[in-house]
C-alpha cells in the first residue's frame, strides 16, 4: 500500500483523480496457472467454461471450474470490503466495482456462465445478487458517494452473450432499477459507468464487433445520476457531441487515452492523435504508457512529417 500511496498522491499532484477498480476474473483466469499456484478456479456455476478452449486447458491441468458457495460469496464479498478500505487509505477518490467484460461478478449476471439454480441463479432478480450485495457492503464499508459500477450489457468479451440474451435488457434494468432505489433512499452511487455497444470486445479493433440492434439508452429512464459511457468515442466525435448534451453523462477515454497524455487538449482543439502500440497494452514496462509525446512534444520532433 506503501507504494500505491506514492502513485495517488501523484495523481493528485497532477490534478486529476483516481477510482481504482475492483474484479475478480472468475472463469476468464488462465487454468494453467492457477492449477500451477494451487489456487481455487472459481466461477459462477461447477463445472461450467467460458468455452471449449479454455475447458480443454483445465482437464490438461486437472483442475475445474468451482461454483461458488454462498460461504464462498461472503468471502469474496469480505475480500471487496478489504480491497476498498485500502484503496481509500491510500488515497484514492473512490472505487469502481468491475461488474462487466465477463468477469466474476458479470458472470453471475450473464445467463451463459450462470447455470445456478438456487437464490444467486434462475431469474433476473437472483443473477443481480451477488453484485448487489457487494454494493451494499461497499456502501457500508466506504460510503456510497465512493463507490462506482461498471456493466457492458451488450458486451460477448469472456463468452457472455451480449445482444442475443433478449432478456439481457431487462437483466441490467433490473439491477439499475434496484440501484436508483438505493439512491432515492439516501445511497446514490457516485455513477455508473456504462460500455457501449460499439466495443462488444475490448480486444478487437475499433470498429470490429459493433453491436448495433441496442443501445444503452435504457438506463437513463431508470437511473437519475451520473453515466459515464465509454467506447470508441475518441474516433467518433459526432457521438461523443450527442452524449455531452445530457449534463449527467461524462465520457470515458481508454485506448487512445494511453496514446495520447495531452488527450483533453486534442479532443477540444481538435487536433490529430497519436496512434498507440496495441502490443504493449498490458506489458510489463513503461514502454507504451509513459513514452507517447503530447502534441507540441510531437510537433518539435517532427511527427508531423512523418
Amino acid at each position: 500500500m506503501t507504494e500505491w500511496k506514492k502513485i495517488f498522491a501523484a495523481i493528485h499532484k497532477n490534478n486529476s483523480f483516481v477510482w481504482p477498480q475492483l474484479w475478480a476474473l472468475g472463469w476468464a483466469a488462465d487454468a494453467k496457472s492457477m492449477a500451477r499456484d494451487g489456487l481455487r478456479y472459481d466461477g459462477a456455476t461447477d463445472g461450467v467454461y467460458s468455452n471449449d478452449q479454455y475447458g480443454k486447458i483445465a482437464k490438461e491441468n486437472d483442475i475445474k471450474i468451482h461454483g461458488l458457495t454462498k460461504d464462498d460469496i461472503k468471502q469474496y464479498i469480505k475480500d471487496y470490503v478489504t480491497a476498498a478500505k485500502k484503496c481509500i487509505a491510500a488515497g484514492a477518490d473512490g472505487v469502481e466495482i468491475h461488474s462487466a467484460n465477463g468477469y466474476l461478478l458479470n458472470q453471475f449476471l450473464d445467463i451463459n456462465s450462470n447455470k445456478r439454480t438456487d437464490e444467486y441463479g434462475g431469474s433476473i432478480e437472483n443473477r443481480a445478487r451477488f453484485p448487489l450485495e457487494v454494493v451494499d457492503a461497499l456502501i457500508e464499508a466506504i460510503g456510497a458517494e465512493k463507490v462506482g459500477i461498471r456493466f457492458s450489457p451488450y458486451g460477448t468479451f469472456n463468452d457472455m452473450a451480449g445482444g442475443s440474451n433478449p432478456l439481457g435488457v431487462a437483466q441490467f434494468a433490473y439491477i439499475t432499477g434496484e440501484l436508483e432505489k438505493r439512491a432515492k433512499a439516501g445511497n446514490r452511487l457516485a455513477f455508473i459507468h456504462l460500455v457501449e455497444p460499439r466495443v462488444t470486445n475490448p480486444f478487437l479493433t475499433e470498429g470490429q464487433g459493433e453491436y448495433t440492434d441496442g443501445t444503452n439508452d435504457f438506463v437513463y429512464s431508470i437511473w437519475k445520476g451520473v453515466i459515464i459511457r465509454a467506447g470508441n468515442l475518441a474516433l467518433h466525435p459526432e457521438v461523443a457531441r450527442e452524449f455531452m448534451k445530457d449534463d449527467g453523462t461524462l465520457l470515458g477515454y481508454g485506448r487512445l487515452w494511453i496514446a495520447n497524455p495531452d488527450l483533453v487538449d486534442r479532443l477540444e482543439k481538435g487536433l490529430p492523435l497519436n496512434k498507440y502500440n496495441r502490443d504493449l497494452f498490458y506489458a510489463m514496462t513503461s514502454e507504451g504508457y509513459f513514452d507517447y509525446p503530447t502534441y507540441d512534444e510531437a510537433i518539435k520532433m517532427g511527427w508531423d512529417k512523418q
